[in-house]
């Protein structure tokens, strides 16, 4: 027996996540949840009505009793006289609203509509509602990401809860499931409700089963000959290396069949199928064998060629410029496309004058599609020219046009395309200047066989703006816009300055707590002129919401106080609810490391209610992960270094002479590493890191520790512990353990200025010395001992490539022997660098270092601890490091001698 299983297809309800729409009945006010507080008394200023889109006479999908887990809607749903599979009848909603109203059965009756692709979904919520909280999904986050299995479900943040939501989030799970390979997948919804909260969450408690195999590759549509041929390509070698191929008995994977279906097409394309389609249709899964068998359907269509004439193109070019290669199908809009691409390749290489025309052609082996490219003469573009511009300059205007005078190594750049896009864009540019009547026409003459091109402005009288009203707004402009709106009196009308009004009006509200503030602009002509205009601002603040309470949900091992940390200074309980202090809420989550998912939303959307909870919704990620490799290792020990130079612990590398050479050996031997992290330790953030390499010559450990809220406060501290022997190089052995402690903290809100405290503790040791004076014996074996702070400023706009901004960092230390030292010694290291974007992408750097050390109790300041410079990076005058402590030493490489 076997069971049919197609491909996923798009899933209509997710637009109902992206566009839902609330609509209410006036009168059914009420408030907003089980925890919701009375409402604050309506705005006496006159608020104009917010304009809602109309779906009159749309298809409803269904209809739905929303918000009520376990209701009996048997009574309840013949009192509606809105029915799915109707058309949406505003009178028949109000009606089903009032009878629902009328049953006494609930404080009110709210409307939220869903669009989808075949229609809407109609759903009447019953207040007080229950909302969803978070989804959890058993038995499959150990085989799929946590935020990809909530993409699938279409998760309907701030959604009312409705079984419709569950049953389609459990069919998506299982066609999910199913589409990756395990065809046998069983997904059971239960949900849970918190009465107190007014949410429920859903957890889908899925069974995978075993993943099952590839099976056949059925291919319809083609002949036996060429099915045959067709199913070769997916058994190829090529095929496996581009993980397109389909083995029988291969465990089942959907990217692979994804890449199968373009691997076919493109074979189509190779043969001259340039009209070929590939389907595919599905996966027979016989649960026997557990075995899926896949199917595709092929129609080859007519062979196709293309001949370009007059102008030599390479073949990657070729495909590039024509849409024929790369779409699936002719069409003769693509055929056009194409003709239009070529034109504007021939012009953008100094043939202005070229022509390309098309025809088609039937031949004994197939259709072929003429380009007809007539180059004409070779032209440079000679002057770019703009005419007629009054009130704006032309240096405001030449960055706008695309077409390019020429010059000794180039031809220019200009085409129709081009030419086109400029006067659009000089258009575009006056209109945002007040000028709606403008018109810029672009003409082409010659100038001694080259091209000159005019775009002609005719500018037309400015729109200027007589009057500005504002309607609706209790606030007043005054806290709205306090440095002024761009549209003005006296001044140009244009539509970017209202973009740019409304811009500013809306975030204002938003951060004030207006969430569903709206603005509408209307400019009418005064007197019959239509260049003066009476500008009206209608807006609709809605209600000023703000914050009830804020709950967590999907918290297990993380503390409660550390997801408070992160959240309550951004959701002030009592304060205007703000939507860009929600998003930066998520994003601390995500900071954090610990969640592989997080949102932070109000529990409903936001509609009449002046007061909401905010849910904090996050899911932790996995806690332990282990990597590890094992690998065998040959070295080399000894003969000519070859670098030339050779570099210990602490020191800048020291050249040697070319004939420099020591004893050589080969060792060799197994290597392994191995890192083991745990993270959220203790549900406080904080990670550990076990970390060691072990070779034949080298052997390594590590041990750190994070903790993003040292004791918790807003610093972030840092414990490490290291140890290393290491003697690959032919000329030392060295022994390194480090300990050290950090504590970091932002000293402003955007994190660019930080305060460090470190502590650190060092051994370094350093035997079989080849070259006795290279280290005197007094730094062979150091430990050094260090208390030191740091204050770092970087408001660079790339730390990797910057061009704006400032880097500074001051260091001092001090390494006194009362802490365990071997030498006492102070330290300063200071260091600023300054960048600025001078001219076109020409950036202005200079830097400035400066170092200080100072030894103290007849002690001395380590090699290793010295300052060295030198080299284009740093001292130019000086060769790479020569800037610093320098001695001539003896060196070979025979110990003996």
């Amino acid at each position: 027996m076997r069971k049919a299983v197609l491909p996923s297809r798009f899933r209509a309800a997710l637009a109902a996540v992206v566009a839902s729409v609330f609509l209410f009945c006036s009168g059914f006010g009420g408030q907003s949840g089980p925890t919701a507080a009375p409402q604050q008394a309506p705005q006496t200023a006159p608020q104009l009505k917010q304009v809602l889109p109309s779906y009159e006479g749309q298809k409803v999908v269904s209809v739905e009793l929303a918000g009520q887990p376990g209701l009996d809607t048997r009574q309840l749903l013949p009192l509606l006289a809105q029915k799915a599979n109707q058309p949406f009848t505003q009178a028949k909603v109000d009606q089903s609203m009032a009878a629902l109203k009328k049953t006494g059965r609930f404080q009110s009756v709210e409307l939220e509509i869903r669009p989808e692709a075949t229609g809407v979904r109609v759903l009447f919520v019953l207040q007080p509602a229950v909302y969803f909280g978070v989804y959890e999904f058993p038995g499959a986050t150990s085989r799929f990401a946590y935020s990809r299995l909530v993409m699938v479900s279409n998760y309907p943040p701030r959604g009312a809860f409705t079984p419709v939501d569950v049953e389609e989030a459990r069919k998506g799970l299982v066609e999910f499931f199913q589409r990756n390979g395990y065809f046998e997948a069983q997904v059971q919804p239960t949900v849970q409700v918190d009465k107190q909260h007014g949410l429920a969450n859903v957890i889908f408690n899925t069974t995978l089963g075993k993943k099952a195999k590839f099976g056949k590759v059925d291919i319809t549509g083609t002949t036996p000959a060429e099915t045959e041929k067709l199913r070769s390509v997916l058994h190829s070698l090529m095929a496996r290396l581009k993980g397109s191929a389909i083995r029988e008995g291969k465990p089942y994977n959907y990217k692979t069949v994804q890449n199968a279906t373009l691997r076919l097409q493109g074979e189509l394309m190779e043969q001259g199928h340039l009209g070929g389609t590939v389907k595919l249709v599905g996966a027979n899964y016989d649960p026997e064998t557990r075995k899926a068998d896949v199917n595709f359907t092929v129609k080859t269509g007519p062979v196709v060629h293309v001949q370009l004439q007059g102008i030599h193109v390479w073949s990657w070019t070729k495909k590039k410029l024509l849409p024929v290669y790369q779409q699936v199908g002719l069409d003769p809009e693509l055929i056009q496309e194409g003709r239009q691409n070529l034109l504007s390749y021939a012009q953008s290489k100094g043939y202005f004058d070229a022509k390309v025309t098309t025809r088609t052609q039937q031949g004994p082996k197939g259709e072929t599609i003429f380009y007809d490219v007539v180059k004409g003469p070779r032209h440079k573009v000679a002057e770019v020219n703009i005419t007629g511009n009054q009130h704006l300059s032309d240096k405001v205007l030449q960055g706008h046009v695309k077409v390019e005078e020429g010059h000794l190594f180039g031809h220019g750049k200009y085409s129709e395309k081009l030419a086109k896009e400029s006067a659009k864009n000089l258009k575009g540019v006056y209109q945002a200047n007040g000028f709606s009547s403008v018109s810029v026409t672009p003409q082409v003459s010659t100038k001694n066989d080259n091209l000159v091109v005019t775009f002609r402005v005719d500018e037309g009288p400015q729109d200027v703006v007589q009057t500005l009203t504002l309607e609706g707004n209790t606030v007043p402009l005054s806290q709205l816009a306090p440095k002024g709106l761009k549209v003005r009196p006296g001044q140009g009308y244009s539509t970017k300055h209202v973009d740019d009004d409304r811009n500013q009006l809306i975030a204002r509200y938003l951060d004030l707590g207006y969430l569903n503030a709206t603005f509408r602009a209307k400019a009418t002509p005064i007197g019959g002129d239509k260049h003066q205009l009476a500008v009206v601002y209608q807006i609709y603040e809605g209600p000023q919401v703000h914050t009830a309470s804020v709950v967590t949900l999907g918290r297990k091992d993380t503390r409660q106080t550390l997801i408070s940390r992160e959240t309550r200074p951004e959701i002030p309980v009592g304060k205007p609810l703000r939507e860009d202090k929600m998003l930066s809420s998520e994003n601390k989550l995500y900071t954090l490391g610990i969640f592989d998912w997080a949102e932070v939303d109000p529990r409903r959307q936001v509609t009449t209610q002046t007061q909401e909870d905010v849910v904090v919704k996050v899911h932790e990620a996995k806690k332990n992960t282990i990597t590890y490799g094992f690998g065998f290792q040959v070295i080399n020990r000894g003969g000519s270094v070859p670098s030339g130079t050779v570099a210990l612990p602490g020191l800048p590398p020291v050249g040697l002479s070319k004939n420099f050479k020591t004893s050589e050996k080969t060792f060799w031997g197994p290597t392994g590493t191995f890192e083991y992290t745990r993270t959220n330790v203790r549900g406080k953030a904080e990670t550990l890191t076990i970390g060691g390499f072990g070779g034949r010559l080298d052997q390594r450990g590590t041990i750190n520790f994070q903790d993003p809220h040292f004791r918790g406060t807003n610093w972030a501290s840092n414990l490490s512990l290291a140890g290393e022997h290491n003697s690959e190089n032919p000329i030392f052995t060295d022994r390194l353990a480090d300990f050290g402690a950090q504590l970091q903290r932002a000293l402003n809100p955007d994190r660019t200025t930080n305060l460090f405290l470190r502590y650190g503790l060092r051994q370094t040791g350093i035997t079989r010395l080849l070259i006795p004076d290279l280290v005197p014996v007094s730094d062979r074996h150091v430990r050094l001992s260090t208390v030191s702070t740091t204050y770092l400023r970087d408001t660079r706009d790339n730390a990797l490539d910057a061009h704006k901004g400032l880097y500074e960092s001051y260091e001092f230390g001090l390494t006194p022997s009362a802490l365990g030292s071997s030498v006492d010694f102070a330290r300063f290291m200071g260091q600023a660098a300054y960048y600025k974007d001078i001219f076109h992408g020409i950036i202005w750097a200079n830097s400035i270092r400066l170092g200080l050390e100072q030894p103290f109790s007849n002690s001395h300041v380590p090699l290793s601890e010295k300052f060295f410079s030198g080299g284009g990076s740093t001292l130019r005058g000086f060769p790479l490091n020569g800037a610093g402590p320098q001695r001539t030493i003896p060196a070979c490489g025979n110990p003996s001698d």
